[in-house]
């Protein structure tokens, strides 16, 4: 697993424009996100964490530093996680068209 600190650095989005990026994140991590366990787990441990903190640094900052460190913990699980449907998002929706695939006019004036 590796750490990516932002959507623009994960392999399978780093050839898209800003936008598509954007749209294949979205389509995945709101489909598949939640759908798996390691990713849930990751939300049960931000909440852990923020309690844990307030009990050790104050109800405000302590949950906000757990807080954040969960939040790390689940953008690095689910960043990993989502890889495979990111590459199957981006080959149906925006794979290159070849020029094998289009048409080649046909003249018929031979």
């Amino acid at each position: 697993m590796q750490f990516y600190s932002s959507i623009h650095q994960i392999p399978e989005l780093a050839g898209l424009s800003p936008e598509q990026a954007k749209q294949a994140w979205q389509f995945c991590y709101w489909k598949y996100a939640f759908k798996n366990w390691q990713s849930l787990a990751c939300l049960f441990a931000v909440g852990v964490l923020a309690v844990i903190g307030s009990k050790f640094f104050g109800p405000v900052l302590g949950a906000a530093i757990g807080g954040a460190i969960g939040g790390a913990l689940f953008w690095f699980v689910t960043a990993n996680v989502l890889r495979p449907h990111l590459r199957n998002y981006v080959s149906h929706h925006f794979a290159p068209t070849s020029p094998s695939a289009e048409v080649a006019p046909h003249d018929s004036s031979n």
